[in-house]
Parts: structure tokens; sequence; C-alpha cells
């Protein structure tokens, strides 16, 4: 008798495990698994990058070697603002947007109003921070390089920073085809640490970028091009451009003051002969 009991109360208990388990009902109603834990391990887990997905609605930037374009996505994330300052952290390889007025030294214009009155994004011309760019990541010339930013603010402070060390390249590679004899194939590149795994493990994904942001973060530095004459001193020779292994010598204090000074001495010499 008492085993009886005991298979009826079993059954009648399986019935109601097996009820929670079930997903639909007649009247359209669902009942859905739900568990309460103390606590959750996350420990063995990865969080897995979100360059691996559709890049369709992140903010971005692409850099070609002579440009630098930031996505409309990014722009309308620091409430389209018209004028950035660039900062780079050498050692880290991490680089920050941070808006600012045209008047603010450094200032580059990164958005535009189109004929509707819609923000777009504008191309940044700069060969000479593009090849030193280029040349610290050992990214190919040839290569299209994006980063994803992440959006990050500070007492009321918006700014971007992207992690250099995660881009991803992309190159036009021929590809032989007998109708099309110059057909290019756009082929990505990602980088080697990414190989092997999904991401960073859930504890790495938390720490934070950058502990905080008080005007420049330490390690950063703005990206200053010295000035250049308007107009060269008679009787000069055009100078051949500099290899991209000479390009670290242009941003030398010394360097920059030599060749200020040998364009002041030859335009006085240029005046004293009344040319």
């Amino acid at each position: 008798m008492l085993e009886n009991i005991f298979k009826n109360r079993s059954a009648t208990e399986n019935k109601t495990e097996e009820k929670l388990f079930t997903k639909a009902e007649r009247g359209g109603k669902i009942d859905f698994i739900e568990r309460e834990v103390d606590k959750f391990d996350f420990d063995g887990y990865e969080v897995v990058r979100r360059e691996f997905f559709s890049k369709a609605t992140c903010p971005a930037v692409t850099f070609k070697y002579g440009s630098v374009v930031f996505n409309v996505r990014a722009i309308r994330k620091l409430m389209e603002c018209k004028f950035i300052q660039i900062l780079i952290n050498s050692k880290e390889k991490l680089m920050i947007i941070k808006p600012c007025e045209e008047e603010v030294k450094d200032s580059l214009q990164w958005s535009r109003v189109n004929k509707d009155g819609k923000v777009m994004s504008r191309s940044i011309t700069g060969k000479v921070f593009t090849a030193q760019l280029f040349k610290d990541m050992n990214w190919s010339l040839e290569s299209t390089v994006k980063v994803l930013g992440t959006l990050l603010t500070c007492k009321g402070e918006k700014i971007f920073i992207f992690d250099l060390n995660n881009a991803e390249a992309y190159l036009h590679l021929a590809e032989p085809s007998a109708d099309e004899s110059k057909r290019r194939k756009r082929v990505p590149f990602m980088p080697e640490h990414w190989q092997g795994n999904y991401g960073q493990s859930y504890e790495e994904s938390k720490n934070q970028i950058i502990a905080t942001f008080e005007g420049v973060p330490e390690g950063f530095v703005k990206i200053t091009i010295p000035p250049l004459p308007h107009r060269k001193p008679p009787d000069t020779k055009i100078l051949e451009p500099p290899d991209t292994e000479c390009l670290t010598d242009l941003f030398k204090e010394s360097t920059i003051l030599s060749n200020i000074s040998q364009s002041s001495e030859s335009v006085m010499e240029a005046q004293k002969d009344g040319t």
C-alpha cells in the first residue's frame, strides 16, 4: 500500500516538473524555464569579439595611406561635433578622439553638412600621419585598415577610444579569371592574437581601457605636424620625399629647428641680393 502511495506521489511530481518545462499551451501562453542562483561562475567563458559580427552599426575609423575617415555612427555618438583632436598612446597602441572647438590647437574637421542638412563624414587628409602610423603598427601601405571604437564618458565629457591592436586589414588581391583578367577580390586579414580564441575572458573584458581621462591621459600625445613655409625661398630645389624609414626624424625637435634656421638664412641671403 505504501509503495503505491509513493509511486503515485512520484508520478504527480514528475507531471508537475514536466509542466514547468512545457513551452507552449493551447491558449498561447508560454511558460519559460527560470531558475534563480546566488552566483554564476564565468570562469572559462570568453566574450566574443564584436569584430566577428556585422559592423554596420558600430562606430569605426578607416585608415588608408594618406587619409583617415570616421563613420557617421561615431560622429553621432559625439553629438555631431564638427572638430576633434586625435591623441595617440604609442606604447599601448591606443587612439583617443576628443571633441573640441575649431579654435583649439591641433583641431581637425571630421564631419560636414551636406546640401540636405544631414551630417556626413569628412575625409581627413594626412600622409605624414598615416605613413608614421602604418610604420609603427607594421601595416601594409597597400591595405585599408578598420578599427572599432568604444565610447567612454568621464565627468560629462564623451570621448572615443580605438584599440589599434585590434585592427582589421583589407587588401584587394588579384583573382585570376578567364573572363575578367583585372578582377580583384577584397580579402580581410585579422590580427594574429585573434587566432584560436573568441575574445577576452569575462574578467579581462571588465578591465577599463583607461582609468581616468583628465585632459590628456598619461601616455597619450596629441598629433602635431610641424608648420611648413607657404612660399619656398628663391633658387631652392624641390627635395625628394623622405624614405618611410626616415619619417621619425621629421618629428624630432632638432630637425625642425634646423630646417627653420636654414629657411631663414636662405631668405636673408635672397634679400641681400635684391631678388
